[in-house]
């Protein structure tokens, strides 16, 4: 009898342990390229809030491209499918061609406010941060080929499922060995002024950090690395 006790008390602090963390929500979401299934940031930061899309390669002293001259998009991420990238524009999805060609609006997306990134099992399935009508965000599977929307069930008791939505909602992004963030840097502008502003930084397992964007007063953040992980795209606020 004594024993059995013993096995039923051991087995408490599991329980409650693998009851931290809602299984399915987490599951699902780490399916998503750059989800870390570590999450240390915890700010969801807007810096720049909108901007235009950049392009660069994830490699030191790369020379970025800009792929949009009006401004005003979001959260790019690359199509797994097609030579392009998938944001946001004053609520609706666009799909901007890496070869030059004109951005083309998708499709409007009511209450979606932020794109994370394109399943790893399924191209089509796209991780999206929805507006909860009493605040707050969740998360939900986008179909890019046909616009449905579903919600990925969350426990709002739960810290460490509050804390993924947290790291969903920031701009930290880690793709296997290579880590993408955004830090703030600061350089002396006129009569003795300070200008701050973001910088996108790669860093690759124990190699020290690499700046992308190299702002000089203009912040770029909102960061994204491509299938093959060669390129890096960003946002970069209007001058």
């Amino acid at each position: 009898m004594n024993t059995v006790i013993v096995i039923v008390l051991f087995a408490l602090p599991l329980a409650v342990q693998s009851a931290k963390k809602t299984e399915s929500f987490w599951d699902k979401v780490l399916r998503i390229a750059g989800v870390s299934a570590t999450p240390s940031s915890l700010r969801g930061e807007e810096k720049p809030a909108s901007g235009d899309i950049w392009v660069t390669a994830a490699a030191p002293d790369s020379v970025a491209q800009r792929l949009t001259r009006e401004g005003g998009y979001t959260s790019p991420v690359f199509d797994f499918k097609q030579p392009s990238i998938l944001a946001l524009k004053g609520g609706d999805l666009y799909r901007v061609p890496l070869q030059g060609e004109a951005p083309a609006k998708v499709r409007s997306l009511t209450g979606v406010i932020k794109l994370v990134g394109v399943s790893r099992d399924d191209a089509d399935q796209l991780l999206v941060l929805t507006k909860e009508p009493i605040g707050g965000s969740s998360a939900a599977l986008l179909s890019i080929h046909t616009g449905a929307l579903t919600a990925i069930a969350h426990d709002p008791q739960s810290k460490e499922d509050e804390m993924m939505l947290a790291h969903l909602a920031g701009w930290e992004r880690v793709f296997g060995d290579v880590r993408l963030y955004c830090e703030d840097n600061e350089q002396e502008g006129a009569g003795g002024s300070t200008i701050r502003f973001t910088d996108v930084y790669l860093k690759r397992g124990n190699e020290a950090p690499i700046n992308l964007t190299n702002g000089k007063g203009v912040s770029s953040c909102q960061p994204s690395l491509s299938p093959d992980g060669k390129r890096v795209v960003f946002i970069r606020a209007v001058r």
